[in-house]
């Protein structure tokens, strides 16, 4: 049942008094035991959600930070399995394949393999957006933090946000230290199919001279495969391996001037994550027979697939960036970062899904490429009023092909290859120029406005063709070289009122919109318009018993206009990207941090989202599906794809000194939520139920840090889990499913140690 206006009001109130709740409750508390506890209180965080470092107690924003450490308490090592340490984040397409990681904040995402449009929730490496998820497809090698900030976020951070954005920042080189550390990392899944996952690391960081080093970080990844093959293809490459690194270089000439350039690389070959298994097969289908002839068994937790067409996945993504900045006598900062990236893949698949000639041979290389730069100045903080004003402009290209080969089980006739196939290709030149600012204003000592806009002029020019390539039938029409171009300007806000109540308390109210560029649906001319959304979000951030305890809460709504949404049209076997009319997305999150006895610190969050199509009457049918007319059926009020109603987490660690050299640690950590469908028309064979994973670790740390064992067990009751479902491309009765690293239990054991 949808959030209705009382129920809103209420979680909004609740939310609202949440955190007077918690101090009356902790008030009762005896002082003898408040005093008992640690005095040290609640590690700070600091972010950079407003692109300066502030502490994220002070920000007026929604942010869920994650520092270096418990990423690597919780094994995560790819984009993905941010998602259980998150409770606004969802993820579908899997880190380790060719389509990288499309987030989902509060709801709403770009569940899209297409790459003619952006996704809805932005990701930025070190300060730069990219136009591309698959471009920011890394090792969490060398981390110093991850930030998923919730709603719009597009105003400060180069590009578009409409839905919110995952900040990702890589260590920098400490001046003057030479030190180094070399990590490892050997795990076995319990997938019934022999499953290992094995990564090593180094990272050195050398003092070059008095006022300049260098940082370097290295990462060998090889996993076996996570399902079996049965078909006929024993060279299908369904396992992972990945090198690659990244070299930061800082120097700082004097104190006013910093220069730090960074350049990464990685190799990935190999499907990973990418593979699928058949999740169901309808009865009287012809996959029954086939599949089962070599021993399938559709379901859930089915591991085992059958291919017999060349399967290979090679990713090449890497850049190199410069930023320069300089402070002035008034303490204004100029800031200028110059990017490149690149990011490519040659990859092939099966096209049925089974050990028989049906579709022998799918294909899809992609090639991205971008650059840009932005000019920023900032004022110095402090005063009753401070600013930033900027400049952006970046450059891209977006080009990728497919190429069929389908035979259906029949032999061609003469004159022809194949009897459906098809050959295409499609290029985007994307164009992005933008002038932003915002300013702070200190009304009183306790109250501050911040307002600031973003004026962005966006073009798109496409180039389509596709060629017959000896088939019968044509999987899509054979078309001449085809072109389009389009543009857009479009101004983006965002305005929060800030009250301090007390030194450790502060509410804060906003107003934003957000913006999405425009593209073109894949493979044709059709023209994707801009997405628009209206935020409105009210906050409150505190801390109570000497910054022991963390309470940050926050209630939101945002309404989208001409959401991007991916569509599955059964009739030509191919998918559309369309404008789906609105969306609404609304509801309430509270996060959690406490340090209530030395060594003990607790953490978790719980989200509340209600994300549902508010008008949607162009959506495609589901094969089947009882309201269909035409094809088309109407899902206006129908949920979101991949948007749980219930998220949680929860997280506690606890250290105690076993000798005077000897440090143990215990972990443990839960995340929880409610059932999602992968598909926006209701379809009820893409429902995934909700779960509950349990994480469990001890660890052990001597010699003040310099070298730590643990073991580890993560998923440890095995609960399966897809990251996606939907129907199969011949037999669109069937389904398929894929699952990543993190849907089984996995064992194993780390170390890491310091030189």
């Amino acid at each position: 049942m949808l959030m209705n206006q009382k129920s809103f009001r209420s979680a909004l109130l609740a939310s609202a008094l949440l955190p007077f709740t918690a101090a009356a409750a902790f008030a009762q508390t005896p002082p003898d035991a408040a005093s008992a506890a640690s005095s040290a209180g609640v590690s700070e965080i600091i972010v950079t959600a407003n692109r300066r470092a502030e502490r994220l107690q002070d920000v007026p924003i929604s942010v869920t930070a994650i520092n270096a450490g418990t990423l690597r308490d919780r094994g995560v090592s790819n984009p993905q399995e941010l998602t259980k340490l998150a409770p606004t984040l969802t993820t579908q397409n899997g880190a380790a394949n060719a389509q990288g990681t499309n987030f989902s904040i509060r709801g709403v995402g770009t569940s899209s393999f297409q790459r003619t449009i952006e996704a809805s929730v932005a990701v930025v490496v070190d300060d730069v957006t990219l136009i591309r998820p698959e471009m920011a497809v890394i090792n969490f090698a060398d981390l110093s933090q991850v930030e998923v900030l919730n709603g719009p976020q597009g105003m400060l951070f180069g590009k578009n946000a409409s839905a919110g954005l995952v900040n990702i920042h890589t260590n920098d080189p400490k001046i003057g230290v030479t030190e180094g550390r070399v990590s490892s990392e050997y795990g076995l899944l319990d997938t019934g199919n022999g499953t290992s996952l094995f990564q090593v690391r180094g990272m050195g960081n050398l003092a070059l001279s008095p006022d300049s080093s260098a940082r370097i970080n290295l990462f060998y990844v090889r996993n076996t495969p996570i399902f079996k093959n049965l078909g006929p293809n024993t060279a299908a490459d369904a396992g992972l391996e990945q090198v690659g690194g990244h070299l930061k270089w800082a120097w700082q000439p004097s104190d006013r001037l910093s220069i730090l350039f960074g350049a990464d690389y990685l190799d990935s070959r190999g499907q990973g994550a990418g593979l699928a298994s058949f999740r169901s097969i309808a009865p009287g289908s012809p996959a029954q027979a086939i599949v089962g002839a070599v021993g399938i068994q559709a379901g859930p937790r089915n591991t085992q697939f059958a291919n017999d067409a060349p399967l290979f996945n090679h990713v090449k993504v890497g850049g190199a960036q410069i930023k320069i900045e300089y402070e002035f006598d008034s303490g204004h900062t100029i800031t200028n970062i110059l990017a490149a990236r690149a990011f490519s893949v040659e990859q092939a698949f099966d096209g049925d899904g089974t050990q028989i000639s049906l579709a022998e041979l799918f294909s899809e290389p992609k090639k991205f490429k971008q650059v840009s730069d932005e000019l920023r100045i900032a004022s110095p903080v402090g005063g009753a009023f401070d600013y930033q004003v900027g400049l952006f402009f970046l450059k891209g290209r977006v080009s990728q092909g497919y190429h069929l080969e389908a035979s259906l089980g029949q032999t061609p006739p003469p004159g022809f290859t194949t009897i459906l196939g098809g050959t295409g290709y499609q290029r985007q030149l994307l164009g992005s120029y933008a002038i932003f600012g915002q300013g702070s204003y200190r009304l009183t000592d306790a109250l501050r406005f911040t307002a600031g806009g973003r004026l962005t002029y966006d073009t798109v020019d496409m180039l389509y063709h596709s060629e017959e390539n000896g088939s019968v039938m044509q999987l899509i029409p054979a078309s001449p070289v085809m072109t389009a171009n389009r543009n857009n300007t479009n101004f983006s806000w965002r305005g929060t009122l800030q009250y301090d109540l007390n030194r450790d308390w502060m509410i804060y109210a906003t107003a934003a919109r957000g913006y999405k560029g425009p593209g073109f649906s894949q493979y044709s001319s059709t023209y994707v318009r801009p997405e628009i959304s209206d935020h409105i979000e009210l906050g409150s951030k505190s801390q109570f018993f000497d910054r022991k305890l963390t309470l940050n809460a926050s209630v939101f709504q945002t309404k989208f206009r001409d959401f991007q949404a991916q569509v599955l049209n059964p009739a030509t076997i191919s998918s559309v990207v369309l404008n789906a009319g609105k969306l609404q997305t609304r509801g309430a999150e509270l996060q959690l941090a406490a340090d209530p006895l030395r060594g003990l610190t607790l953490s978790g969050g719980v989200a509340y989202v209600d994300a549902h199509f508010v008008s949607f009457t162009g959506d495609l049918c589901y094969l089947g599906q009882p309201d269909c007319v035409g094809g088309i059926t109407d899902s206006s009020g129908r949920v979101l794809p991949n948007a749980p109603r219930w998220k949680g987490t929860a997280a506690m660690q606890y250290k105690h000194p076993v000798s005077d050299r000897l440090t143990a640690t215990f972990n443990a950590a839960v995340s929880a939520q409610s059932g999602i469908n992968f598909a926006s028309n209701g379809n009820p064979a893409t429902v995934q139920k909700g779960y509950t994973t349990l994480d469990v670790g001890v660890g052990l740390t001597g010699d003040d840090d310099r070298w730590t064992l643990r073991a580890f067990c993560r998923n440890c009751t095995d609960t399966r889990f897809v990251t996606s479902i939907s129907s199969n491309a011949l037999f669109q009765t069937d389904y398929v499913q894929s699952m990543g690293y993190q849907s089984f239990r996995q064992i194993g054991a780390a170390l890491d140690f310091a030189f």
